[in-house]
């Protein structure tokens, strides 16, 4: 078991380094509406959407109901230098 708590998924969410100067980079995606929840994980096409962001680094911080049914994510990730 690591000793330490750094992450081991590639870098994805690593903290930065003692004294760097962290920067944010911001995504704002409009979400499919949400189908009624299902036994299948992941079946939705805003699930999917959503793990898709995740697998680039993307944390959703925030969902936001819109008038119309679809949902508004912010998202954030350290930014790339």
């Amino acid at each position: 078991m690591p000793t330490d708590a750094t992450p081991h998924n590639g870098g994805v969410g690593r903290a930065p380094e003692p004294g760097a100067d962290l920067r944010w980079e911001y995504l704002i995606v409009a979400l499919p509406s949400f189908p009624p929840a299902s036994q299948t994980p992941g079946a939705s096409d805003a699930v999917r959407h959503l793990n898709d962001e995740g697998d680039q680094g993307w944390e959703a911080i925030t969902l936001t109901p819109l008038a119309d049914g679809t949902m508004a994510v912010l998202f954030k990730r350290p930014r790339r230098t």
